[in-house]
């Protein structure tokens, strides 16, 4: 590996690559819509994947995190087969710090470990609580920026040509931002509130009887657990 930017003649735009969704805490503070929320009395935000059809509102949530006092509280949900290679919480040895553990951090010969639902039992939807003033002093802290640990993904410059040159994809998660605040939480949600569609296996399976659409419009899991469905990767993405 040369650690140099790749270069790629046929198709320059494959050059670059999407900073992941770790990038919204810088966009909101140099948009200046932090500082626009807060002047304005906003006091708390959730956000989540625009592809977790699982993902709405919660006064429930929202009253619980108000009421905690916490910076940053992630919704995380009991792990099945299904999720065993998405990213898992965990706890740090050091110091207790609540951390956000992605496969692309973890090295191949603990992988198993990685994968073992029974071991690591919660995963990270990606519906996040933010207090928009705790987060905004944080950055304050930090120089504009929230500490976000850097993820170095294996990849191809070619998504579609898996012998095109290799390369590492640097990126942060949005999600690790549950290690930079000490007061961080999290919360066991049900399986509804997460109900993503990021390959053609999710979509095969919210297209199946094994979800339902409720009379608001919702996605509802319509059983205990979602199907496993594995398509072959060199045809469905």
């Amino acid at each position: 590996a040369t650690l140099k930017p790749v270069a790629w003649e046929a198709a320059p735009g494959l050059e670059w690559c999407p900073p992941g969704h770790g990038d919204i805490y810088p966009s909101l503070l140099g948009s200046g819509m932090l500082d626009r929320l807060v002047a304005r009395g906003f006091r708390y935000a959730f956000v989540s994947n625009s592809d977790n059809l699982g993902a709405v509102m919660s006064t429930d949530l929202l009253s619980h995190f108000a009421e905690s006092g916490a910076a940053f509280l992630m919704e995380v949900a009991e792990r099945t087969e299904a999720d065993k290679k998405g990213g898992h919480l965990a706890r740090r040895k050091n110091d207790g710090q609540l951390i956000l553990r992605e496969s692309a951090m973890c090295p191949d010969e603990d992988k198993a470990k990685f994968q073992d639902v029974s071991l690591h039992r919660y995963f990270n939807t990606n519906n996040l609580w933010l207090d928009l003033q705790q987060l905004k002093e944080k950055m304050r802290e930090c120089d504009g920026l929230v500490p976000l640990p850097l993820i170095k993904n294996k990849k191809t410059v070619d998504p579609r040509d898996a012998a095109s040159t290799a390369v590492f994809q640097l990126e942060t998660a949005m999600g690790s931002a549950i290690e930079c605040f000490a007061n961080a939480a999290a919360v066991v949600v049900p399986r509804s509130r997460f109900s993503p569609v990021k390959t053609c296996n999710d979509l095969f399976s919210l297209r199946s009887d094994a979800y339902r659409l409720t009379e608001d419009f919702c996605v509802e899991l319509n059983r205990a657990k979602p199907p496993v469905i594995k398509l072959d990767d060199k045809h469905y993405k």
